[in-house]
């Protein structure tokens, strides 16, 4: 999965350090992040891609003894407007299709601190400008004392399993219209993780579930999330009944007819093969 990395190592405890050459730098704009094009694919651009001169920038975490330095908004809003020859602006999403795992996790990690940097520059109490915190991650009002800290939602995610089938399912926003995935969803307020499996399930499709169990957890950047991945089995009537305005499909999939998943990045395809293997 995408935190998966040993024998390397994210060391995401905070500190302050300067940028070398060869560390990464993410330029955040809106949504999309500054990729160096490698050939047909795309790699984090480093320090020394932008010249000899300092790099307005700060400290966010090291991939082993790679640092990832995030660059200041009036430099990212720069670049962005003049975007240099062999760089382009792309999705966030572009970070999870990365050849290099470490790439995958450093970008999608840089880009979650990214956009949460992005949305509290000024103060959601008194809307004074913010500072970042000196001696932690946080963000901090100079003027009221507001802290705010990393937003990070827990998401359950579930392969809901009827004998030999399980429940697989695509939603409207999802990118890959050539697949099925599953069941998943923000816990809301007030419930627990197996209430909110409980719940998505007979909200996205119609159906009751029994006998809900963990299966392990990963930390998902791309929706700020850190999801829990759980299995089920069904309980009572199999008739879906889909929540259109969340899925554009759901079906019960005989398991030989599930085709491999690439499990190197996210929960989903690891639950979905854990079943297909069964």
């Amino acid at each position: 999965m995408l935190h998966e990395i040993a024998p390397h190592k994210l060391h995401n405890e905070f500190r302050t350090q300067l940028p070398k050459p060869d560390d990464c730098v993410i330029l955040f704009d809106g949504e999309k992040s500054l990729l160096k094009k490698q050939g047909e694919s795309f790699v984090i651009p480093r320090i020394k891609d932008f010249g000899e001169s300092p790099l307005p920038c700060h400290y966010l975490f090291c991939v082993d003894d790679v640092g990832y330095f995030l660059a200041e908004p009036a430099f990212a809003e720069a670049m962005a407007r003049s975007v240099p020859a062999g760089f382009e602006f792309k999705p966030v999403r572009t970070f999870r299709y990365m050849e290099s795992p470490l790439e995958r996790l450093g970008g999608a990690t840089a880009a979650h601190i990214a956009k949460w940097e992005s949305l509290n520059r000024f103060c959601g109490r008194c809307g004074c400008a913010t500072v970042r915190g000196e001696r932690e991650r946080s963000i901090n009002c100079p003027k009221c004392g507001n802290v705010v800290y990393p937003k990070i939602s827990p998401v359950v995610i579930v392969a809901v399993h009827n004998g030999d089938e399980l429940l697989m399912a695509r939603n409207l926003d999802n990118p890959d219209k050539s697949r099925l995935f599953l069941i998943s969803g923000f816990v809301e307020v007030g419930e627990n993780l197996e209430q909110a499996v409980h719940r998505e399930v007979l909200e996205e499709a119609g159906v009751h579930v029994k006998n809900v169990r963990y299966f392990g957890s990963q930390p998902w950047p791309f929706s700020e999330s850190l999801i829990a991945g759980f299995t089920a089995e069904l309980d009572g009537d199999p008739t879906l009944r889909v929540q259109e305005s969340e899925l554009a499909t759901a079906a019960w999939v005989k398991r030989e007819d599930i085709p491999p998943y690439d499990t190197s990045v996210s929960i989903s395809s690891c639950l979905i093969e854990n079943f297909r293997h069964v």
